[in-house]
C-alpha cells in the first residue's frame, strides 16, 4: 500500500498559508487527474477521488515525515482528517467519503478520499468542511465505474505504474509480448464487500474470472490485451489489472489505456487516461522505430545515473480555422523546441520520450485546461545544460535565431507565424512561414502551397555545459510531397464538419518518404466561446497518433475518440484535426562534446476545425 499512497501524497510541497473560506476548484479521479467535464472526469462508486482547492486540510509544515500526521493511518477509516471532512449529496442521499489525506501546502490544498460504494449513481453536489467552515457546494457526477491509471509522474499521463513481477516497466526494464503485466489504478467500481468497506481490506474478487462477461478492455499499442485478473487489490479503493503483453507491439512509448463499462457488460463504455509501458521482443533496453534508442544512453545511465542529451525538434501547426459560412483563417505557427539537459533516472522515468510523440502504431491523449497543452510533466526534472546563448537554424526558406529561454530551460521559440497566444488571441503577426512555401494574403495571414523541402542546419556556439553543436537534417522531397489525401472529410467549405467518436476515424495519405511517419493530431475541447478565456480555460484532450507513412491509412480507434469531448457547434477552435509527415530521429554528428547523444527531428503538420459528436 505504501507505494501507492506515495504516489497519491507526493504531489507537491509548495509551502504553506492559511485560508479562511475552504473553496473547492477541481474534483478528479485520484489516478488519471481527468479534468470536468471531460468524458472520463466522473468519480467512481468506491474509488479515490482528489480534490483541489484552497483553504482547507491541515498545513503541510505540520502534517509530519509523509503527511502521517494528515493522513489515515488505520482502519476504521476516518471521515475527518487534520480536522477536514467531505460530503458528497446525489439526490436525497448524503454521505461522508473516506479521508486518505487532507493537507493545505500554501497554494493550493489537497484531498484525497475514498467515495463510499453505497454513494447513489448520478448527478450530485460535494462540500468540504475545514475548520469548521464550509465550501460553497461543487458539481460532481457519480458512476458505477471509470478507471484511472496511476502514472509514474504522478499527473496521469507518461509511463503508467505497470509492474511485472516486483520492478517497475521502464526503457532499461522492458516488458516482452506475452509477460504478464500488472497495471495498477482505481475507479473499476464499488467495494466487493461494502458492509466492511470502512473497516477492513477489500477482499480481492475477479472482474473477469472464468465464465464471466468481462466489463474491462486493455488496449496496448491499439492491441486488445488478454486480462487474467481485473478488480481489487486487496487495498481499499486500489485495482489492479493483470494483463498479458499483446503480440506485434514495441517501443519505449507504447500506450496503454482502459475502457470499462459502467454498471456491468451492457453500461456505457468509459476510457480511461493513457498511459505507456516500455515492450521489447526480447526483454531488451527499448527501442522505438523513428529512431530512439535507449541503448545509446544506457551505458551513461549505468555508470553516472543520467545521460546528458540533446533533442531539437522543428516542429509546425498549420490551422485553417473555420469561422462558418466559408470564412476560413490560417493560422501557422512554426517553432524550434530544443531540449538540451542532464537526464537523471527520475527525469527518464517520468518523461514521454525525447520526440515527446507515442511509439509508432501508437495513439495516446493528453488531457489540458486551456490551451495550448501543457509541457512534459517529466522536462520538469530536467537539468538544462548551456549550449550557447541562442541556437540557429538555417533552412532552404532563410535564417532565424532561437535564444536560450529565460529561465534557462532549454530553446524554444517561434521561427515562423505566429504564438500559439497570438493564434488564440486573433492578434496574428505579418511573419512568413518557415517551414513552408507561402503565399501572403496581405492581411498578416499566408496561404500554405506546400513544405519547403531541404536540409535545416542547427548550430549553438557552446556554452558552459555543452560544446559546440552543428546537426543538419533533410526534410527530402519525398517527405514535403506528402498529401491527406481525404482532408476533403474535413474542409469544408460552408459548414463545421461533424465528426462521430463512436466509429473509427479513417485518415488516408499518399507518401514517397517509405521511411518517414505520419503524425495524427486531434483536438478536442468544451469550448463554448469563439476564443479561449485566459480566466476561465476549458478543458480538453490532445490526440497523437504516430503511424508509419508507408502504411498510406490508419484507422483512429474509437476507444481512443472516446477520450475527446463532445465539442459545440460552430465554435472554430472547439475540435481540430490535423495531419502531415513526421521524421526520423535523425543524430548529430559528430556528438558534441558534454552530451552523451543528440537528435533532430521535425514533425509539420496541418489541419481542420471539426466538430465533435
Amino acid at each position: 500500500m505504501k507505494t501507492f499512497l506515495a504516489i497519491i501524497l507526493s504531489l507537491g510541497l509548495l509551502g504553506t498559508a492559511a485560508f479562511a473560506q475552504p473553496t473547492v476548484t477541481q474534483v478528479s479521479n485520484a489516478a488519471s487527474f481527468s479534468l470536468s467535464p471531460l468524458p472520463n472526469s466522473a468519480i467512481a462508486q468506491g474509488g479515490f477521488f482528489s480534490i483541489f482547492g484552497s483553504g482547507f486540510g491541515g498545513a503541510s509544515a505540520t502534517c509530519g515525515t509523509n503527511f502521517a500526521d494528515c493522513a489515515w493511518n488505520s482502519y476504521p477509516l476516518p471521515q475527518t482528517v487534520a480536522q477536514t471532512s467531505v460530503s458528497v449529496t446525489v439526490g436525497a442521499t448524503t454521505v461522508m467519503p473516506y479521508i486518505n489525506f487532507a493537507v493545505n501546502f500554501g497554494t493550493y490544498s489537497q484531498i484525497n478520499a475514498v467515495l463510499p460504494s453505497n454513494t447513489p449513481i448520478g448527478a450530485g453536489t460535494l462540500t468540504v468542511t475545514s475548520g469548521g467552515a464550509a465550501s460553497a457546494t461543487f458539481p460532481v457526477t457519480v458512476v458505477a465505474s471509470t478507471f484511472g491509471a496511476f502514472s509514474i509522474n504522478q499527473a496521469g499521463s507518461g509511463p503508467g505504474v505497470i509492474f511485472d513481477g516486483s520492478n517497475v516497466v521502464g526503457p532499461f526494464h522492458t516488458a516482452k509480448p506475452g509477460d504478464v503485466v500488472v497495471l495498477w489504478g482505481s475507479g473499476l467500481g464499488p467495494a466487493p464487500d461494502i458492509a466492511t468497506e470502512q473497516s477492513a481490506p477489500p477482499t480481492p474478487t475477479n472482474l473477469c474470472g472464468s465464465g464471466s462477461n468481462c466489463p474491462v478492455t486493455v488496449w496496448v499499442g491499439g492491441q486488445q490485451a488478454p486480462i487474467q485478473y481485473a478488480g481489487r487489490s486487496g487495498y481499499t479503493a486500489i485495482d489492479q489489472i493483470n494483463f498479458v503483453v499483446p503480440q506485434g507491439v514495441s517501443g519505449c512509448y507504447v500506450s496503454v489505456a482502459v475502457q470499462t463499462q459502467s454498471g456491468g457488460p451492457a453500461g456505457p463504455q468509459t476510457t480511461s487516461n493513457f498511459t505507456t509501458m516500455a515492450v521489447d521482443a526480447n526483454g531488451a533496453t527499448c527501442e522505438d522505430a523513428d529512431g530512439v534508442n535507449m541503448n545509446q544512453i544506457a551505458s551513461a545511465v549505468q555508470s553516472k545515473q543520467s545521460a546528458n542529451v540533446a533533442a531539437i525538434g522543428l516542429l509546425s501547426n498549420f490551422w485553417n480555422v473555420n469561422l462558418g459560412g466559408g470564412t476560413f483563417i490560417q493560422w501557422d505557427n512554426d517553432t524550434v523546441d530544443g531540449q538540451i539537459g542532464t537526464f537523471d533516472t527520475v527525469a527518464l522515468e517520468f518523461f514521454r520520450g525525447f520526440t515527446r510523440l507515442p511509439s509508432v502504431g501508437s495513439c495516446t491523449a493528453i488531457p489540458y485546461r486551456g490551451y495550448p497543452p501543457p509541457a512534459d510533466y517529466g522536462l520538469g526534472y530536467v537539468k538544462y545544460l548551456d549550449a550557447g546563448p541562442a541556437l540557429n537554424i538555417l533552412g532552404p526558406l532563410g535564417n532565424k535565431s532561437v535564444a536560450m529561454n529565460s529561465n534557462g530551460n532549454g530553446y524554444d521559440g517561434l521561427v515562423g507565424g505566429d504564438t500559439t497566444a497570438g493564434i488564440l488571441t486573433a492578434t496574428a503577426t505579418a511573419e512568413a512561414p518557415f517551414y513552408w512555401n507561402a503565399a501572403a494574403n496581405g492581411d498578416g495571414t499566408y496561404n500554405a502551397t506546400g513544405i519547403a523541402s531541404g536540409n535545416y542546419t542547427v548550430t549553438g556556439p557552446g556554452g558552459a555545459g555543452v560544446n559546440a553543436i552543428t546537426g543538419t537534417i533533410d526534410v527530402s522531397s519525398a517527405a514535403a510531397s506528402f498529401v491527406w489525401t481525404n482532408a476533403g472529410t474535413f474542409n469544408n467549405q460552408t459548414a463545421t464538419p461533424v465528426i462521430p467518436r463512436n466509429t473509427p476515424l479513417n485518415i488516408t495519405w499518399t507518401s514517397a518518404d517509405t521511411q518517414g511517419f505520419v503524425d495524427i493530431a486531434l483536438i478536442g475541447s468544451t469550448l463554448q466561446n469563439t476564443l479561449p478565456s485566459v480566466t476561465n480555460p476549458e478543458p480538453g484532450v490532445a490526440v497523437e497518433c504516430v503511424v508509419k507513412a508507408s502504411a498510406g491509412s490508419f484507422n483512429v480507434p474509437a476507444y481512443v475518440l472516446a477520450a475527446l469531448p463532445a465539442g459545440a457547434a460552430d465554435v472554430p477552435l472547439a475540435g481540430l484535426v490535423l495531419v502531415g509527415p513526421a521524421s526520423a530521429v535523425t543524430p548529430i554528428n559528430p556528438l558534441p562534446t558534454g552530451l552523451d547523444a543528440a537528435y533532430l527531428f521535425y514533425r509539420f503538420i496541418s489541419g481542420y476545425t471539426v466538430q465533435w459528436q
